[in-house]
């Protein structure tokens, strides 16, 4: 989990485009099934791809980080924001559509962990629920040991650096992914500096897959470009590949 404020946190991600991606979501969702009406973002962080989504759906949100639903709230005063982990929550409402965008899936890291994770997200969908993962990376293409930087900011305002230095784990056959972030944070009152370690878990096109059928999902594909480059996986309930 983040340790960074949650506007820090936007801050570092101030040049993603959430408007853009929003909209290809909805694309994606409409050519599904144009009646699909209530989305479930679970791992939504600060809410800014719900912002716009919202615009045409119900939007409610989970993450474990109290103080980024605070800001997803703001972003989206009509939705219901739960403080809960993925891997095990239970809500009193069924939804259209379940995603889990911006790699939060990686978060998940075992492949125990991420059946878990998903079976969790087809409990709370719909006999006609769709649910969307954006994966983290594949272990073909996770290069480590290695050093990576990257920024943000705002014009004006607050600026981060990180740097993260990657690294690989094995535990049985899953292969984990660990980074450690160090940061620099800079606003008018100075520069501190903070840093973090995130672990995640690299899944290949067919173990993510696998993974969804076994969780109760059918028609799963895979689209290959998804929203930022790193693809998407789409799933169905009560539906029978073709």
């Amino acid at each position: 989990m983040f340790q960074l404020s949650a506007e820090q946190y936007d801050t570092l991600y101030a040049t993603k485009d959430y408007v853009r991606e929003a909209h290809l979501l909805r694309e994606r969702l409409s050519r599904l099934d144009p009646s699909l009406h209530t989305v479930l973002d679970v791992a939504c962080g600060t809410g800014a791809h719900d912002e716009h989504l919202c615009r045409f759906y119900e939007v409610d949100g989970l993450d474990l980080n109290p103080a980024f639903l605070e800001a997803a709230r703001r972003r989206n005063a009509s939705g219901r924001y739960h403080v809960g982990d993925m891997r095990d929550f239970r809500l009193d409402r069924l939804y259209d559509v379940a995603l889990c965008l911006f790699s939060s899936i990686g978060y998940a890291r075992t492949r125990v962990e991420l059946v878990r994770t998903l079976t969790c997200l087809r409990e709370h969908l719909t006999s006609r629920g769709v649910v969307v993962i954006e994966p983290w990376l594949t272990p073909e293409v996770w290069e480590a040991p290695s050093v990576r930087w990257d920024q943000g900011g705002r014009d004006g305002g607050d600026s981060i650096v990180r740097m993260a230095h990657s690294s690989l784990r094995e535990e049985g056959t899953d292969r984990v992914s660990v980074m450690e972030f160090h940061y620099l944070v800079g606003s008018r009152k100075g520069v501190e500096y903070s840093r973090e370690t995130h672990e995640m878990g690299l899944y290949s096109k067919r173990r993510m897959e696998s993974a969804l059928i076994e969780a109760g999902f059918t028609d799963v594909h895979h689209e290959a470009d998804g929203l930022t480059g790193r693809g998407l996986y789409v799933g169905r309930v009560g539906r029978t590949n073709s």
